[in-house]
């Protein structure tokens, strides 16, 4: 199973979705294949607070494209 992830907003939270996604996988008998690329946590609250979404989707289309070509 190859689940992608953008990890880093909230760097205590990924580790948390990892070891919960590590245990769900090895529950069903499946190996975890993650790909995780890390998002910059101060550039979100900062688009968030100024209402720049379109900013955030550029900031965040580079990390999906990275996860996406990662195999």
């Amino acid at each position: 199973m190859h689940i992608g992830l953008i990890g880093g907003i909230g760097v205590a939270a990924t580790v948390v979705y990892y070891q919960r996604l590590a245990t769900a996988t090895a529950a069903c008998g499946a190996r975890l294949n993650l790909t995780m690329v890390h998002g910059d946590i101060q550039e979100l609250i900062r688009n968030n607070l100024a209402g720049r979404r379109q900013e955030q989707t550029r900031a965040f289309l580079p990390l999906l494209e990275r996860r996406a070509t990662a195999i």
